[in-house]
């Protein structure tokens, strides 16, 4: 894939309306230990003086909506003051943007749900009772509801820095295939920074990114991606109320768990099933089918 290519997509020209250019490889540091790490635990920090909160928690996802909202905000400040360039410059530009988004939404909840159905089929998922202490059935419904805001910024942000700021940086300063795979590389790398790497999950997070970025390239914003990265997790861990990429949460209508002969690499385990070979299937085949569109133009 020749860079001429990536460099034709509305996404990629957004970064071309810099003043002040930053080089990739920076910003990759600055998303790594600013965004994620640096504003994170500030943030977590700050919100746990006020608010108690537990792993899982309806406190601690909510956590996740402030601590990414500051990331945003950080990124903004960098695009202001040194790049001299608006946020809407990272792939939010064009019309019907919450249009896309809504089908985005529906694309990632789609996904999900054919993933989890595949995996009670198959006989390694099973509906089992809520642990106490949990919010579940019709009483989560309202809080499930209000948590798609949390996972519409957690996502988004995530979409943001890697699809939108870094890839689209990347696209102009490297070579095709290099300036996806690059941004590809250290999402997976952001979602293993506190835990031991696990292979099926490594590949099908790498999956995942080249599917956003193919997609984000040929539609020319992020609209589409940050929709199906919200409808991804949002049914994962508070519909299906199963792991998201490793975290579990107190929150969920139903509650689906991995039946105890379940290999990891089938059920995915703890970490949900995003360690699943199940997710690699789908997430391999929406990979090819959003690479054919992207090679469409």
């Amino acid at each position: 894939m020749d860079g001429n290519h990536l460099r034709e997509s509305p996404l990629v020209q957004g970064a071309t309306e810099t003043q002040r250019p930053t080089s990739w490889w920076l910003v990759a540091i600055l998303i790594f230990l600013v965004g994620v790490i640096g504003v994170g635990l500030l943030v977590s920090l700050l919100y746990g003086m006020v608010i108690a909160n537990k792993p899982g928690s309806l406190a601690a996802q909510w956590l996740e909506f402030f601590t990414n909202a500051g990331a945003l905000l950080a990124l903004w400040l960098w695009l202001r003051f040194k790049e001299r360039r608006a946020l809407a410059s990272v792939g939010f530009r064009g019309g019907a943007g919450l249009r896309k988004f809504g089908i985005g939404l529906l694309i990632g909840a789609g996904m999900i749900t054919l993933s989890v159905a595949i995996l009670v089929v198959m006989g390694q998922y099973q509906v089992a009772a809520a642990p106490s202490r949990t919010l579940s059935g019709s009483a989560a419904l309202l809080p499930v509801l209000a948590l798609s805001m949390v996972w519409a910024v957690q996502s988004s942000t995530e979409e943001t820095l890697m699809r939108g700021y870094l890839l689209q940086t990347a696209a102009l300063q490297l070579p095709g295939w290099l300036a996806i795979l690059v941004p590809a590389l250290l999402f997976s790398a952001v979602h293993f920074a506190t835990e031991g790497i696990l292979p099926v999950a490594g590949v099908n997070i790498v999956l995942f990114a080249l599917l956003a970025s193919f997609l984000a390239l040929r539609q020319g914003s992020l609209w589409l991606v940050c929709g199906a990265h919200t409808g991804w997790n949002w049914f994962q861990g508070n519909v299906f109320n199963v792991p998201v990429s490793g975290n579990a949460y107190a929150t969920g209508i139903f509650h689906f768990t991995p039946v105890g002969t379940a290999p990891e690499w089938l059920s995915g385990g703890a970490f949900g099933p995003e360690n699943s070979i199940v997710v690699t299937l789908i997430w391999g085949l929406a990979t090819l089918l959003a690479y054919r569109y992207f090679r469409s133009r």
